[in-house]
């Protein structure tokens, strides 16, 4: 069932795979060492990269159109069975169990887990290493810090900011502390690293001849 034309792209020398009664839209990208379950739908402009860590989707998932999801860093991103991933929806390096709604322009962070049977809502935001139980769930535009986690109304975003400085965003994401950094020079120092990693993955590929 996977589309005849569907974009399934090799990266690090890894290919994806994907079941044979799961459909990948010729519109989506596909990238590296992912594998999709049966079942599973991926659909329109939908971004779906193992970047530097694996990307598993189980089966009976629906990823609708234009979500980015990404294995990065040291972060796996594992998908259980029958998630829902809305449009425009963001998850990196995050875990999430099964029977769980990741809705429209939400986003999973590094490191979080999102126990089973949990709804992220519209817009809502699950930062770096948090973890929610079973059932949970996040009102739309809420921010969820911490393990355990607490979540912040929007009004309170200044309070959640202050927690994700505490656990250490680039800790988390890249394994390096930018705390005695400023702003200006942290953000200097996630281009100039990431993006030579980035470049580096992607003249490998192109020296391979699989890019």
């Amino acid at each position: 069932m996977v589309a005849v034309s569907a974009h399934l792209v090799r990266r690090r020398g890894r290919l994806p795979v994907v079941h044979e009664e799961a459909y990948v839209s010729p519109y989506a990208i596909v990238a590296g060492e992912v594998t999709i379950g049966g079942g599973t739908a991926v659909l329109d402009g939908a971004v779906v990269v193992a970047e530097s860590a694996p990307v598993s989707i189980g089966r009976e998932c629906v990823v609708m159109e234009n979500a980015v999801l990404r294995g990065a860093g040291r972060h796996p991103l594992r998908l259980g069975d029958r998630v829902l991933v809305g449009p425009h929806a963001h998850l990196s390096g995050a875990e999430v169990g099964d029977e769980c709604m990741v809705a429209t322009g939400a986003a999973v962070f590094n490191g979080a887990v999102v126990g089973s049977g949990s709804l992220i809502a519209v817009g809502a935001i699950v930062h770096v290493g948090t973890r929610l139980p079973d059932n949970s769930r996040v009102p739309m535009q809420h921010i969820a810090v911490g393990d355990p986690a607490t979540i912040f109304p929007p009004e309170q975003a200044p309070e959640a900011h202050r927690k994700v400085t505490e656990i250490g965003f680039t800790d988390m994401v890249f394994g390096h502390s930018t705390r005695d950094l400023d702003f200006r020079q942290s953000i200097a120092w996630v281009c100039r690293t990431y993006s030579a990693a980035l470049r580096r993955s992607q003249k490998a590929d192109e020296l391979k001849g699989e890019g």
